[in-house]
């Protein structure tokens, strides 16, 4: 082996993102609107190219992975044999995450609680046991959520090295960080390796020899003991972006790795002790996705688009108001402690819509509506004819949950509200209105 004999046995980590938003409503009266400018169903067509065939070559068995339940609500009807096999490996080789994708640092205390708690108890159904690492959406990370995210009982979180400082300056790349939070708590960072995983995202996925000789192996050699070589991307890349890339992967997994003594393990195979790992701070509001602050491509303007996107501030309003004023009448319904009703009750409203069929119920299928309403997808773009029909049908779907609640003069007040914030929506492209569109969609 030569140069590779002093890495022989290195434990490394490759993770997959796996992600699609729900692209059709659960509501019976509008389940069968397409939310796609061209009618397409993008899931069916990324299964068939990418989630099918990296399971069919035993990927889910070697990598780690995050897969959000919008994507696993669609795959039980897409594919019900491929939704089983995520279920299967999910205990040893997946995380956790929210259920749905919204950027969570904009959502409120208790609606974090809501998808947070979602999330674990989905992740506990199908495993029988509590996440250990979380993937937020976007990666996008604050203090707030960091807390609620320790207060569920997760040990740490993946993001991107640029958004953790290290106390001596040094790159935080594949760096386990302790983030100290407000009331004596921790929470573990797990920042990835830049380079290897924006290679695996957008190199040729030629030859995995390459790979490993050339970029794994590199990267590793100047790792310090407490340091784990961490890798994570989005599982699309395999398949769909990058065609036959399935079979990169696994011949990289199985023998370009190992070839050079480097051995994939499940991230939940890792082993942290506390004592040994630096303290470190995150950089508030960011993404691994947006380098400009705030999180700012979603609510407003950034240089990540040359295009006119100042349809996403009144955009990102209108949403953000609809949730915030359902969770105002939860409050009034249910107390304070509204969020674990919800919580409670989110696989049930996406996976079974027939049985939110009482007013109270109906309630609860409401907030979960108005927050998924807030997916990240609907301004991530440019255009709001990308993924925004997707918030909006949700947000339609929300005054129907709320009128079915028997709460009319609630539901009267919420739509109109809800009408004239998002005919305030001017698309630049199309010079129609957001209402003009969701008008359009459902009739």
């Amino acid at each position: 082996m030569g140069e590779y004999d002093s890495v022989m046995g290195k434990e490394v980590v490759v993770g997959l993102h796996y992600y699609q938003p729900p692209r059709f409503a659960a509501h019976p009266l509008i389940e069968g609107i397409s939310t796609d400018p061209e009618g397409k169903d993008w899931t069916r067509i990324i299964t068939k190219e990418c989630y099918r065939p990296l399971a069919e070559v035993g990927v889910m068995e070697k990598a780690s992975f995050d897969v959000f339940q919008s994507l696993l609500l669609q795959l039980e009807k897409i594919d019900p044999p491929l939704a089983a096999l995520f279920y299967k490996a999910a205990k040893e080789n997946g995380i956790g995450e929210p259920f749905i994708h919204p950027i969570l640092p904009d959502l409120s205390n208790p609606d974090k609680d809501i998808v947070i708690r979602a999330g674990v108890n989905r992740f506990q159904e199908i495993t029988g046991t509590h996440p250990r690492f979380f993937w937020p959406p976007e990666t996008a990370i604050d203090t707030p959520t960091l807390v609620r995210l320790a207060e569920a009982g997760y040990e740490g979180f993946i993001c991107a090295p640029q958004q953790v400082y290290q106390a001596d300056g040094s790159p935080s790349d594949s760096t386990p960080t302790i983030i100290d939070l407000p009331g004596g708590r921790n929470i573990i960072a797990l920042p990835f390796d830049q380079a290897i995983s924006s290679r695996l995202a957008f190199d040729p996925k030629i030859n995995a020899d390459h790979f490993a000789n050339d970029i794994f192996f590199p990267r590793n050699r100047g790792l310090k003991e407490n340091q784990i070589l961490l890798a994570w991307t989005d599982a699309e890349t395999f398949g769909h972006h990058w065609k036959h890339a399935d079979k990169f992967l696994d011949y990289l997994l199985d023998t370009s790795l190992p070839h050079v003594g480097l051995y994939p393990i499940p991230i939940n195979q890792l082993k942290l002790d506390k004592r040994r790992l630096p303290h470190g701070k995150i950089i508030e509001r960011t993404a691994w996705s947006c380098p400009h602050g705030d999180l700012v491509r979603w609510h407003g303007s950034c240089s990540c688009h040359r295009e006119d996107t100042s349809w996403k501030k009144p955009f990102y309003h209108a949403l953000g108001s609809l949730n915030n004023s359902v969770s105002e009448i939860l409050k009034d319904s249910y107390g304070e402690n509204y969020s674990d009703i919800v919580s409670q009750f989110f696989y049930i409203a996406n996976a079974h819509p027939e049985l939110m069929d009482t007013p109270e119920l109906a309630l609860v299928a409401a907030k979960v509506s108005s927050l998924t309403a807030r997916t990240s997808c609907a301004t991530f773009f440019s255009s709001p004819e990308v993924s925004g029909k997707i918030s909006l049908l949700y947000a339609y779907q929300t005054l129907l949950y709320l009128k079915q609640s028997g709460l009319e003069a609630a539901s009267a007040k919420i739509s109109t509200q809800l009408y004239k914030d998002l005919d305030q929506v001017h698309y630049p492209h199309s010079k129609g209105t957001a209402l003009a569109t969701l008008q359009h969609m459902v009739g």
